[in-house]
């Protein structure tokens, strides 16, 4: 079975493209572009793995990480945050996400990324 990425991100373009790549890596992908849509994806979806962008129309990615890394029912799933702040202000950024890459971000990098973590993910579970 194909491992499920729900991504996350209020800019339809971004989705799209996003989307667009990670289905031709073989994953099966759900979007979403409204915040009050995250949790019941989350709950419908079930995904292995959540790309979200740090900043959302109408929520903060980190608070919205945070949130669903402590909740029991989905604090197994690694976050992959989205950012376009500087690079040096990325280390900065307090929050219980597995990763976070800066925009632009490298179609290799991401990828390595999503892999490593899914992967550890399954290991974890071993």
């Amino acid at each position: 079975m194909n491992k499920k990425i729900l991504v996350i991100d209020d800019d339809i373009l971004t989705l799209e493209v996003i989307n667009s790549m990670l289905d031709n890596e073989g994953y099966n992908v759900k979007s979403v572009h409204l915040t009050e849509m995250i949790f019941p994806s989350i709950a419908e979806f079930n995904p292995d793995l959540i790309i979200m962008d740090i900043k959302l129309n109408k929520a903060d990615g980190r608070i919205l990480c945070n949130q669903i890394k402590e909740s029991e029912n989905t604090k197994h799933i690694p976050i992959i945050l989205l950012t376009g702040l500087e690079y040096d202000v990325i280390g900065e950024i307090i929050c219980n996400a597995d990763a976070i890459m800066g925009k632009p971000y490298k179609l290799d990098n991401m990828l390595l990324t999503i892999k490593n973590l899914l992967d550890s993910k399954i290991e974890s579970f071993s």
